[in-house]
């Protein structure tokens, strides 16, 4: 990074989509013996390791009612060992673990009804109560915006379902059961239920109607008449057109970062020692040096990184723990440190805005972590940062202006803090500042 010489100067995976679900009713009637055979022959091709046919297989069935489907494709994306197929274990680079797509369908097969058909077999009940087990496990190596967006798939797809599909749907909402508890969903629901004939919803919406505010009530039922189906696929997926643009703006965006990346390599192992000591994971004496003790806290980031979104079974088998930072894994490191209110980090993460160095050139975002190192730390090499970016500006995203009087106070702060690059800064300042007037 060179820090020493000048502040300022710094040296697909694949996603299976969840198709063509929320265009059927989750509880819709098919015989059982084809389904049973169907998902027989899914596993016969997960087996074969022909993963796109088995996956494409137990979707269609699971669409169609089948709970065994429905709970083997959550074991799928949760990356579990399959019954049946142990001896075949998912290769995560042909169908990567998706926990959001693994919380829908164990929602969906822990929620299915068995009312509608006839009597389920065992294998079909199991499937149902080890759907429910999982569920917790499934959630708890998520975070919070990733168990809402599966949420709301499993309420689309219900919505998109049948009239009792919308009554098993307003049951869930009121238990709080696979989805957010919301009593006024829940009414909306069983409104939209009973209105379709489900007798059911009509006892349901009595009682609920008892435990709720006028206020609620109104709410509930003014959604109730303004309420549409959700549009199926073909009417809401994007045009070919749209897709290849998106495409192309993706590959852009990949090559200007990967150009970013590239420059990650000059900082100092100095500064990844202080962000490690400031995360706790105990880099040790900060030498500069890449010593056993560096690529051992560089190991135990490297863990943390992973168990973020994975319960510690799965960590363990999803961690790579090489002692050594890639590019991507320095910019998080230090994007870590910053929002941990370490300055030193906070510095060098609104360098790298300021240059593009790891992430893109960013103004706004480098002045905002320069000024939480500056102001709030009164680091003195932050205030001199400030002063140099307010002197010449920045490019990139949401520039950031000249400003003489703001460049001023920042270096005369870093002046009076000693850094002394600052007085040389601060002279030429007002030199030009006085030739300009004259």
């Amino acid at each position: 990074m060179g820090m020493k010489k000048n502040p300022m100067t710094f040296g697909r995976r694949t996603r299976l989509a969840l198709g063509g679900l929320a265009a059927a009713s989750v509880l819709a009637l098919s015989a059982a013996t084809p389904a049973h055979a169907t998902f027989e022959a899914g596993v016969q091709a997960y087996l074969n390791g022909q993963y796109t046919q088995a996956l494409d297989i137990w979707r269609r069935f699971a669409v169609a009612g089948d709970v065994r489907s429905k709970k083997i494709l959550g074991d799928v994306y949760s990356g579990k060992s399959l019954e049946g197929a142990q001896s075949a274990a998912t290769p995560l680079e042909a169908i990567p673990v998706d926990n959001v797509q693994a919380l829908v369908w164990y929602s969906l097969a822990a929620h299915h009804d068995f009312s509608a058909y006839q009597t389920p077999s065992a294998e079909e009940v199991n499937a149902r109560i080890l759907a429910e087990q999982r569920l917790p496990d499934i959630r708890a190596r998520m975070s919070t915006s990733n168990v809402t967006k599966a949420e709301k798939l499993v309420a689309q797809t219900f919505e998109a379902g049948s009239a009792y599909d919308l009554y098993r749907l307003g049951d869930m909402y009121q238990k709080g059961a696979g989805i957010a508890k919301n009593n006024a969903k829940a009414l909306q629901m069983y409104e939209l239920a009973q209105a379709r004939g489900v007798g059911e919803a009509s006892a349901a919406y009595e009682f609920l109607e008892t435990l709720m505010s006028k206020k609620e009530i109104e709410t509930a039922q003014k959604n109730a008449e303004t309420w549409q189906p959700p549009l199926p696929p073909e009417y809401t997926g994007k045009t070919n057109q749209q897709k290849e643009l998106e495409r192309l703006k993706r590959e852009l965006e990949e090559i200007k970062m990967a150009e970013a990346l590239k420059a990650v390599s000059d900082i100092d192992v100095e500064l990844v020692q202080r962000a490690l000591n400031a995360l706790g994971f105990r880099a040790g004496v900060v030498d500069n040096k890449l010593g056993a003790g560096t690529r051992a806290a560089i190991r135990r980031f490297q863990y943390s990184t992973v168990a973020k979104d994975f319960n510690k079974e799965e960590a363990d088998k999803q961690a790579v723990v090489t002692g050594v930072l890639t590019p991507r894994q320095t910019v998080e490191l230090f994007k870590d440190a910053s929002k941990s209110e370490h300055p030193m980090s906070q510095y060098v993460y609104g360098i790298m805005f300021v240059r593009g160095i790891g992430v893109e050139q960013n103004g706004k975002e480098a002045v905002k972590w320069l000024e939480k190192a500056a102001d709030d730390h009164d680091l003195a090499i932050a205030h001199y940062a400030l002063g140099v970016v307010y002197r010449d500006g920045t490019t990139g995203l949401n520039e950031v202006a000249p400003d003489e009087r703001k460049s001023a106070l920042h270096l005369a702060r870093a002046s009076v803090l000693g850094y002394k690059p600052a007085n040389d800064a601060l002279r030429r300042l007002s030199f030009e500042y006085t030739r300009d007037i004259q």
